[in-house]
């Protein structure tokens, strides 16, 4: 076994030349392997910097099309959440976790922070993701869970009127997460005048 081992950790040659080949070669021939090798390196380096930067660009893209969801939500599309007093359930145990703020538009799938109250050295932080149709705010582990209404993701759900009024409710899913979460429609475009009497 340690000399399997061995065999498989082996030198590793410019350009993947075999060992025997590379013994063969003139001083010349490697320098020339070694150039060829180095501009073949630049060069993926050069690739994973363009890809970085079109990912950057891309989520930059995606931000300004989020806000600008928000910016011509209708009135009742909009939703804005605070989820406190919560729970995630991480290695085998409830574990209390810093409160989160949504603020979500109808159809967006948001991710967010699900982050130990508590940080310390072995503290957890994963990715939670919450999606409104209009009546039903998900959250839920898994960012596909979304638009299949699974039974994993916690769940508030109300009627145009309530979330209006305002939503106040625990929730819960299962080796999740749990806590009480507020709800309340943003203003948006179509909001009915109030009228404010004083005396």
């Amino acid at each position: 076994m340690p000399l399997l081992f061995l065999v498989g950790c082996g030198t590793h040659y410019p350009l993947d030349i075999p060992e025997g080949e590379w013994m063969e070669m003139s001083s010349r021939e490697r320098q020339r392997a070694r150039e060829k090798e180095a501009e073949l390196e630049k060069a993926r380096e050069k690739r994973r910097a363009a890809e970085a930067e079109a990912r950057a660009a891309e989520s930059l893209k995606w931000l300004k099309r989020r806000e600008a969801s928000r910016d011509k939500a209708r009135y009742g599309d909009r939703v804005q959440c605070v989820f406190s007093n919560a729970k995630a359930y991480e290695w085998g145990e409830w574990r209390d976790m810093e409160p989160v703020a949504l603020d979500i538009v109808r159809g967006m799938v948001l991710e967010f922070d699900i982050q130990e109250a508590e940080e310390g050295d072995f503290g957890f932080q994963e990715k939670g993701y919450a999606g409104f149709d209009g009546q039903t705010l998900s959250l839920c582990p898994e960012r596909d869970m979304v638009q299949r209404n699974s039974p994993s993701c916690a769940r508030v759900l109300g009627t145009f009127e309530e979330y209006a009024r305002g939503i106040k409710k625990r929730i819960g899913a299962d080796e999740f997460i749990k806590g009480k979460i507020r709800c309340d429609l943003a203003p948006g475009k179509g909001m009915p005048e109030r009228l404010i009497i004083e005396r």
